[in-house]
């Protein structure tokens, strides 16, 4: 049954400017993170950092989100939405600013520390704000809708960087040009800054204790420790799976490099294209997928993407050639994309508006620490299997495809417990023909 606000805001429709701007912020804080992806070690070795050093700039950043993510979160749920925003944007103005002009690599490492607090501040209370100020059968959508800016932030943002810095080199010291789209980074983050203050209003939050999402009564339990005392099952499950989630990216991405070098030989550029390539597929597809999850249901967008997302990722390792892998993973991510904004929606189906705040942040610092964890173990399985390989049933099956056969089975396995014991609360279905004539 939708929630009882949306009634309320059905004349607000899901593209009202708040959630355009959210879109936007979106896309902007994705497109900073990524800017540096293409010369940040470089900038890090010519301030004196190892090349040992390099993974520490990274997990600084997303520990310190992991950590204050629920803090936040709930904060947002307390002084309101748009206020934690603006803090974290300014936050973001001045902490990439900075970034541009430290003096050594271990200042480096401070501010990165403390920007991966501050970006929290700015992206969290967005996707709980996002939630309140469109109608509960629509959450898919307005999800997809914003993942699909995030997508695109993410891989205009490498380009946009590399451009930036190749200009500034024409210009500055080779050092100097690693500080400029910083500047960029922080520019964009002003403009994402006035735009919230210009047209993005909190909405008030209903009364809902006692939905879905949070039981009461309860004063002492064995999840006290994680803040999760009073969290119902499903969303505790949802947690699982989202761990599962960060996983996912964590195993994938540190060892895609390696795994095409080794199978196909090529070239970093051409490894690069691939991914981009395989990336950019998912911008239209998480946005229609977070349509259909509003009229089909949740769950069927999640077993459909998530399932299919992960095996694609068992068949990569056994693709032929470089065109195999490439349609390979341009399925898997367009399976994926199309299963993460149902997850969103589900799981703003199971938390009550009032904590919302704090339950996402609760959320995403579970998909953070898979996201942390993810490389530790993907790397060192790559390591352990790199040379070997196995016969099965005729079929020669490469041991550095490990991080790949064994994130599928942890994928497959959380999905499989997600759809047995989360049921929808909150989407409206409808029959399929109707829905295609709509």
């Amino acid at each position: 049954m939708p929630s009882p606000q949306s009634g309320r805001m059905k004349s607000v429709g899901v593209y009202s400017g708040t959630v355009l701007v959210l879109g936007i912020v979106s896309f902007i804080e994705t497109l900073a993170f990524s800017i540096p992806v293409s010369y940040f070690p470089n900038y890090a070795l010519s301030l004196g950092a190892t090349v040992a050093s390099i993974g520490i700039f990274t997990s600084s950043f997303m520990i310190a989100s992991t950590i204050m993510s629920p803090r936040l979160g709930g904060l947002s749920d307390g002084l309101g939405r748009r206020k934690v925003i603006l803090w974290g944007l300014l936050g973001d103005v001045i902490f990439g600013a900075l970034t541009g002009l430290v003096p050594s690599w271990i200042w480096l490492l401070l501010v990165r520390t403390v920007n991966g607090a501050v970006t929290a501040a700015a992206t969290l209370p967005a996707e709980a704000l996002l939630v309140d100020s469109v109608p509960s059968e629509k959450w898919g959508e307005a999800a997809g809708f914003v993942s699909s800016c995030a997508i695109l932030g993410r891989n205009v943002g490498p380009v946009f960087g590399g451009a930036v810095q190749f200009a500034a080199s024409q210009f500055f010291s080779l050092e100097n040009s690693y500080r400029i789209p910083y500047f960029a980074d922080a520019g964009l983050a002003l403009l994402a800054m006035a735009l919230v203050a210009w047209k993005v209003r909190d909405k008030p939050v209903a009364a809902t204790a006692g939905r879905t999402g949070l039981k009461t009564g309860r004063s002492r339990s064995s999840y006290a420790v994680l803040g999760l005392r009073e969290t119902s099952r499903p969303f505790r499950i949802l947690l699982l799976t989202a761990f599962a989630n960060g996983l996912s990216l964590g195993f994938i991405i540190p060892v895609m490099a390696l795994f095409f070098q080794d199978k196909f030989g090529m070239e970093p550029i051409e490894i690069g294209s691939v991914m981009s390539i395989s990336g950019l597929v998912g911008i239209t597809v998480s946005w229609l997928g977070g349509r259909a999850s509003d009229r089909f249901g949740r769950k069927p967008l999640i077993a459909l993407g998530g399932i299919s997302s992960r095996f694609g990722g068992l068949i990569l390792p056994l693709t032929a050639s470089p065109t195999q892998a490439t349609v390979v993973l341009s399925v898997r991510n367009l399976a994926f994309n199309l299963y993460m904004p149902s997850m969103r929606a589900l799981l703003a189906d199971v938390t009550p508006q009032e904590t919302r705040g704090r339950l996402f942040g609760l959320y995403n610092s579970f998909f953070t620490a898979g996201d942390i964890v993810g490389p530790i173990i993907a790397t060192y399985l790559y390591d352990l299997f790199r040379f070997q390989g196995w016969k099965i049933g005729g079929l020669d099956v490469p041991g550095y495809g490990m991080p790949y056969y064994v994130n599928s089975i942890i994928g497959i396995f959380t999905i499989a417990v997600l759809l047995g014991f989360v049921k929808e609360t909150v989407v409206t279905r409808q029959p399929f023909r109707r829905a295609l004539r709509r």
